[in-house]
């Protein structure tokens, strides 16, 4: 009778063993998915950024060149001064967006290297408390 006690407790951890690493897995699964859509999201993100950066830049140029040319001015160290300050202005914006992005996927990547040693580390923890159950119940009911 003690044998059948002993291997319904040892089947029971080792089903317990791989229903937690089977869920490991798949937790491990949903958050690189999780990871892949969180970047899919900083890039729309960041190329809205650009866009937005850049007809603000065309509207600004657009609006110096007509009030220039309401006063008379066409030309000129003035006029030229201060639409290249607003193209440094939009290259600083889109090199911050672009620093921004890069970091925010360095972060995910981060992350989704955790998860991953995370569910390692749950299997690790399955798998020897798997071992540890079944060195138990053997001890305990004197199987070896």
């Amino acid at each position: 009778m003690p044998v059948t006690a002993s291997t319904i407790l040892l089947a029971t951890a080792v089903a317990g063993t791989g229903y937690q690493i089977y869920q490991g897995e798949q937790a491990a699964s949903a958050q690189r998915r999780a990871t892949r859509a969180q970047q899919r999201q900083q890039q729309v993100q960041a190329r809205r950024s650009r866009t937005q950066a850049l007809r603000s830049a065309q509207l600004q140029r657009s609006q110096a060149l007509v009030q220039s040319g309401a006063l008379g001015i066409t030309g000129g160290s003035a006029l030229g001064g201060g639409l290249s300050s607003l193209s440094s202005q939009l290259g600083g914006q889109l090199g911050f967006q672009g620093q921004m992005s890069g970091l925010s996927q360095q972060i995910s990547s981060f992350s989704q290297q955790a998860a991953s040693a995370r569910a390692q580390a749950d299997l690790g923890g399955a798998i020897s408390g798997a071992a540890l159950t079944g060195f138990t119940v053997g001890k305990d009911y004197d199987l070896f």
